[in-house]
């Protein structure tokens, strides 16, 4: 039997339909996949947008202990308020500053400020019942150059 009388005899051969060749056994596995590979889908999904959160939360604090030194060196006690400020309202109650001098006496030296920030948990209030909260703390340096 050539190649092209194989060909011809396979053509000529009754078509099954795909209802035909599935058992009854298989009738819903592709529902029941869909299913499962949905929900791991939406949980990578969760996870990369808690991830985006956490830096989100990350820039802000360090965007804020920077703007806090700097208010700090300017003005004495204008840190705090200027930290506050410098944060996005979703995150400003649950945050703290703080700023310290290294120069007590002189008016050289440089100030601290460290911002403490809760990180956002997906809008979602079951899951704080789960996982406790997690806060973000970044501190910046500024030198004195003005004086006081």
């Amino acid at each position: 039997m050539t190649r092209t009388e194989a060909v011809l005899i396979d053509a000529e051969a009754p078509v099954q339909k795909q209802e035909d060749r599935r058992t009854p056994r298989e009738r819903g596995s592709a529902t029941i996949e869909f299913t499962g590979t949905f929900f791991i889908w939406l949980t990578i999904v969760m996870v990369c947008l808690q991830a985006a959160l956490a830096m989100f939360a990350l820039s802000q604090a360090n965007s804020a202990a920077r703007n806090a030194a700097r208010a700090e060196v300017v003005t004495v006690g204008a840190g705090q308020s200027a930290g506050k400020a410098a944060l996005s309202a979703p995150l400003r109650s649950g945050s703290s500053t703080s700023c310290t001098s290294s120069a007590m006496v002189s008016s050289t030296g440089s100030v601290t400020c460290s911002v403490t920030v809760a990180m956002p948990i997906l809008a979602l209030d079951w899951i704080t019942e789960w996982v406790s909260p997690v806060t973000v703390t970044r501190d910046a340096e500024q030198p004195m150059t003005e004086v006081r």
